[in-house]
């Protein structure tokens, strides 16, 4: 079962590079080449260890509490956990032979206990389960694990249906990342990787197409739909992080400048993140292939070389987005 399940991963894959084109597998290549030669020098050195396995170990967990085949597995397999394991070891192969050449034996060790952990969560352990858990700790006098329990999120809008479904379907791993970036901002730097982390992690919300009746009623032409879509979500996002900002301009006022950059390359992530969901968008359709094209133009950012091509193609999916929502607004 193991061999098969991967045989339609490798299927999939094979599928998605079809989908992505020549041209974008091209550009996709030299980008992981240019990001491959850091990252490498980075992990060939065993202070980097920890801080290595650390990084891994959240997006790993990223990874397994998003997946939404867990169900899928469970009923064609009574061991799921061997699946997650295959796959996540499979993942981080070039992690271990990177490693294994270095003799990192300690780290191998460690990588492999990681995706043990990770593949070892109950897949079992649901939203509503957790807040009958914490209503039960912060009232033990309650009627115990089956009592409703109803999560309110006063900050969200209304109107961004994507921030109230990202943000409850992805609260388990919110809640201890955004807890963890929040206790740490006063040390140097942590606000600024942290504001740009919380941005990739949200970006996530706009990988589903709603339905027709989400887009006829939030605005009356394309250009004021995508424009109070920008504005909706990067107030909302500004809120999200302004106790870690206000944190760290206290503890670390120096550091200013560098937080004014990740707010305006945190806004950039959420712009990509909107536009290019539009721009391929499907009514009631997984997106999550735009999360390729989406991490390209957050690198291209990075790279002042590569600038003209986010910005290239954000005019350009900014106009299918446009030609793609018109249907929906024709009197």
């Amino acid at each position: 079962m193991i061999v098969t399940i991967l045989k339609i991963r490798l299927s999939q894959f094979f599928r998605l590079l079809k989908e992505i084109g020549v041209f974008r597998i091209i550009a996709l290549l030299v980008i992981l080449c240019l990001v491959f030669i850091p990252l490498l020098n980075f992990l060939i050195l065993p202070e980097n260890t920890v801080m290595s396995l650390v990084v891994i170990a959240f997006l790993l967990l990223s990874l397994h509490a998003s997946r939404n085949d867990k169900h899928f597995i469970k009923t064609i397999i009574k061991s799921p956990y061997s699946i997650y394991l295959s796959e996540y070891v499979i993942l981080m192969l070039p992690v271990f032979i990177i490693w294994i050449v270095l003799l990192n034996w300690i780290g191998i060790g460690l990588l492999f206990f990681v995706i043990l952990l990770v593949s070892l969560i109950s897949i079992n352990l649901r939203l509503e389960n957790l807040g009958s858990i914490i209503k039960l700790l912060l009232n033990p006098f309650s009627s115990g694990l089956n009592s409703k329990f109803t999560i309110s999120l006063p900050f969200i809008s209304i109107s961004s249906f994507e921030w109230i479904s990202g943000v409850r379907r992805n609260l388990i791993l919110l809640v201890p990342v955004y807890l963890f970036i929040l206790a740490f901002s006063f040390k140097p730097y942590v606000a600024v990787v942290g504001v740009i982390f919380l941005s990739i992690l949200v970006s996530g919300f706009f990988y589903y197409g709603e339905s027709r009746e989400f887009i006829e009623l939030f605005a009356k032409n394309p250009q004021d739909f995508i424009l109070r879509k920008l504005f909706i979500n990067l107030k909302q996002l500004l809120v999200f992080c302004v106790p870690i900002i206000t944190i760290a301009i206290i503890f670390q006022g120096s550091t200013w400048y560098y937080l004014i950059v990740a707010v305006i390359y945190s806004s950039l992530i959420q712009v990509f993140a909107i536009i290019f969901k539009y721009g391929l968008f499907e009514e009631n359709t997984n997106l999550n292939r735009n999360s390729i094209i989406v991490f390209i133009n957050i690198f291209c950012v990075i790279v002042p070389l590569f600038w003209p091509i986010p910005i290239i193609m954000g005019m350009r999916y900014y106009e299918k987005a446009r030609v793609n929502l018109q249907q929906y607004f024709h009197d």
